[in-house]
């Protein structure tokens, strides 16, 4: 009897196993929660957009690089082929101080200011010896000498010059005859015009410092139109008229 119910026993596990079975399906490989197919490509997605950004990073500094050569490398050629350029030198402002002019004597104290800058792309300028001038006309009133100074390429540089006139004391030029009652009119009618010239002992070296050029230059700012304050004549003010900067004619020879 014990074998007997113990094989009536075994169709019945089968059939309930069978019927387990059937309520829990198998859930599909792909739909897997514990595949690594399954895993966000979030991240892969990342690591792979890096060579791109890198590669357009580096198209991009290559097309400046590029640029620049097409830009630059003529300016470059032109300057080992010619020489350097002369700097380029520019009137900011211009005032006169204690103006005071009579038939028999002149007073005056001009500040200049001025900027120079170095237009060159592979040359240095070194001014060794400056020295400013105030003319009226094509007579020298006042001298003035500047410290030295270098300018590297590409670059520019203040310059201020304060130059005096006292009673035709010291190493200051004497006018011509008939000069001081020229200008003393001139005041009358509006304005005195004056010019500010400068002589420059210059020297350019290259980048490379193989080459060293010396030069003679002589800036020129012309016709400067200086106007006075009406019933102030004890004060002596005057002020430049027109529009500044003012571009200044640089002349330059090679020793």
């Amino acid at each position: 009897m014990a074998s007997t119910s113990s094989v009536m026993e075994m169709p019945i596990s089968k059939h309930a196993n069978a019927e387990r079975s059937a309520k829990v399906p198998l859930l599909p490989v792909s739909h897997n929660p514990y595949s690594k197919s399954h895993v966000p490509t979030r991240c892969n997605d990342k690591v792979s957009s890096v060579p791109i950004i890198a590669k357009f990073t580096l198209v991009i500094f290559l097309s400046l690089v590029a640029l620049a050569i097409v830009v630059f490398l003529p300016l470059i050629r032109k300057e080992l082929t010619f020489g350097p350029q002369a700097p380029v030198v520019e009137l900011t402002a211009l005032t006169i101080h204690k103006f005071n002019v009579s038939e028999t004597n002149l007073t005056a104290e001009w500040d200049v200011k001025l900027k120079i800058g170095n237009p060159n792309l592979v040359s240095q300028i070194w001014f060794d010896r400056i020295e400013g001038f105030v003319l009226y006309e094509d007579r020298t009133l006042a001298i003035e000498q500047v410290e030295p100074f270098g300018l590297p390429m590409k670059t520019k540089n203040q310059v201020r010059l304060r130059l005096r006139m006292v009673n035709w004391e010291g190493d200051q030029p004497a006018l011509k005859q008939g000069m001081l009652k020229k200008m003393k009119r001139d005041r009358k009618l509006g304005g005195v015009r004056f010019s500010v010239q400068m002589a420059i002992w210059a020297t350019y070296r290259s980048v490379w410092g193989r080459s060293a050029q010396r030069v003679i230059m002589n800036p020129q700012c012309l016709d400067l139109h200086v106007a006075f304050v009406p019933g102030a004549t004890a004060i002596g003010f005057g002020i430049l008229i027109g529009d500044v900067p003012r571009s200044c004619y640089v002349p330059m020879l090679a020793e």
